[in-house]
């Protein structure tokens, strides 16, 4: 290490979970941590599955403003935080619909995300309180997602199937093999299952966000949590899951911190800091 700097130059942190508390909360530990990387010369980026207005709101509270670049929408979009789009990826309409007609199949609540708005099916019971009021002020309800699609909608930035928890599980292994090789099919919250393009993840972002600014990726780092989260913790040089929600994320990472709930990231870069003074 030269001049207190560390042997990273590019740290990305995935939002709920991770640096987000259950009620929202983000604490002063935290914020120090982040501040701590910027001041041994680290960029950083906020990768999370929310869309961009949610995720500006929480990076500025992370003390990322003006040009910081944040990737949004589970990696289908790199926009700064003064609103400038870098990357936007959408996904093919046909095969959109394809999805919402499968999950309406099955009595599944769809979402789609648009650049600025949400669609969605009536509501179901596991999804109605999965909205906050802030997006709800956005949301579209249609009677058929897919035929909104269809009709000229616009193409979609992804799309989410909302489900009870217990009851995803039934049914994520057979949209995962429905859509292999054409979808990015994964589960970022308990409730959720996020739909997006192959190229459509934060493992692209984050390499997209490498080229630009000419950093080998075997000098990232990355925080996660959740599934989402997997390809991101494997493509960076070392991939630090947060708790982690499965066997699965913890699996994919390099390196455990503790959850959110103890300050997990605080932690850990307090401890990769101080072994490398």
């Amino acid at each position: 290490m030269e001049n207190g700097r560390l042997p990273y130059d590019l740290a990305a942190f995935d939002l709920d979970g991770t640096v987000l508390r259950r009620d929202l909360r983000i604490t002063e530990a935290t914020v120090g941590a982040l501040s701590t990387l910027r001041e041994r010369g680290m960029r950083l980026v906020v990768a999370t599955g929310r869309r961009f207005e949610g995720a500006r709101e929480h990076a500025a509270r992370l003390g990322f403003e003006d040009e910081d670049p944040v990737i949004c929408y589970g990696g289908s979009m790199v926009r700064r935080m003064n609103g400038e789009t870098l990357l936007h990826r959408t996904l093919d309409r046909d095969v959109s619909v394809e999805v919402l007609e499968w999950a309406a199949s099955r009595g599944l609540h769809a979402r789609i995300f648009t650049d600025g708005g949400i669609v969605v099916s009536p509501e179901t019971p596991a999804a109605l309180r999965h909205l906050s009021l802030r997006d709800k002020a956005d949301v579209e309800v249609v009677p058929s997602p897919a035929e909104w699609l269809r009709d000229g909608g616009e193409e979609p930035t992804k799309l989410v199937i909302v489900d009870h928890p217990d009851e995803i599980p039934t049914w994520l292994d057979e949209a995962q093999r429905a859509f292999s090789g054409r979808l990015h099919v994964t589960r970022s919250l308990p409730h959720y299952v996020e739909v997006g393009g192959l190229e459509g993840t934060k493992s692209s972002a984050l390499e997209f966000l490498c080229k630009r600014w000419g950093i080998d990726p075997s000098r990232t780092l990355a925080f996660g949590d959740a599934d989402n989260d997997i390809d991101m913790l494997c493509f960076a040089g070392l991939g630090v899951v947060v708790g982690g929600m499965t066997e699965e994320v913890r699996a994919a990472a390099d390196a455990v911190a503790p959850p959110v709930s103890e300050d997990g990231v605080a932690s850990f870069v307090r401890s990769l800091v101080e072994k490398g003074s």
